[in-house]
């Protein structure tokens, strides 16, 4: 059956369009673009303005548009949704502004671009424990995580890991933004967010552990339930 919106959605840093299989389940006609090489020292604002004329083509057409992402997939479409203006703004496990981040991750600001090769090595080493520390995957949905983390762009998430830490967010995208957090959420803590919809127990990968939740929301955002 087809679904009266369309839905876009963005994935996190380490990840791709495998990461939203839960939602595709649910959304068949989804559509996950794929990430353009970001340029030299380039801003997430105006990477999320090139990443727009991507997404522009995929809105084209009758009913709707949800666009959203996961993480830092969010991030980037809280901003480029002042360009593109759909129905709603969802973000999951997301925030709009740097400062959301846990205190660790911004604590290495200054040295970031010197020490990332190395972390992420050692994090793509050690992504299965990781994964158990920070979320409650089950065995599929780990290994499928685990094979798009150690199969990602270092560079790409070198670059992107860096622009989140130095992050200076546009104002406000004129649309509605809805947001649906997880209370264990270690990355970004769910004190620091304006969560619409908290998911008790979720961690960080909440549309992998709990999809249902997610999906619902995802729903009511359009229809201007999920607002507080």
């Amino acid at each position: 059956m087809d679904e009266p919106f369309r839905l876009i959605l963005l994935p996190g840093v380490g990840a791709d369009g495998r990461l939203f299989e839960p939602q595709r389940e649910a959304f068949p006609h989804l559509r996950v673009p794929d990430w353009l090489p970001p340029e030299p020292k380039e801003s997430l604002p105006h990477y999320a303005a090139r990443m727009a004329e991507v997404i522009a083509p995929l809105s084209e057409g009758d009913g709707p548009v949800v666009l959203g992402g996961v993480s830092f997939g969010g991030m980037v479409a809280y901003e480029a949704a002042r360009r593109l203006r759909p129905a709603v703004v969802v973000q999951i496990a997301s925030c709009r502004s740097r400062r959301a981040v846990r205190s660790l991750l911004r604590a290495t600001r200054p040295v970031a671009p010197a020490m990332l090769p190395g972390t992420l090595r050692v994090a793509k080493m050690l992504s299965p424990l990781a994964l158990e520390l920070l979320t409650n995957l089950k065995t599929r949905q780990r290994n499928s995580f685990v094979a798009m983390f150690k199969e990602a762009d270092p560079a790409f998430m070198k670059w992107a890991l860096t622009t989140i830490l130095h992050w200076e967010p546009s104002p406000p995208p004129g649309v509605p933004v809805r947001q649906i957090h997880g209370r264990r959420d270690l990355l970004i803590p769910v004190s620091k967010v304006e969560a619409d919809a908290v998911v008790p127990g979720g961690g960080h990968l909440i549309n992998m552990t709990h999809p249902a939740e997610v999906n619902a929301f995802i729903r009511k955002a359009l229809d201007g339930q999920a607002a507080p």
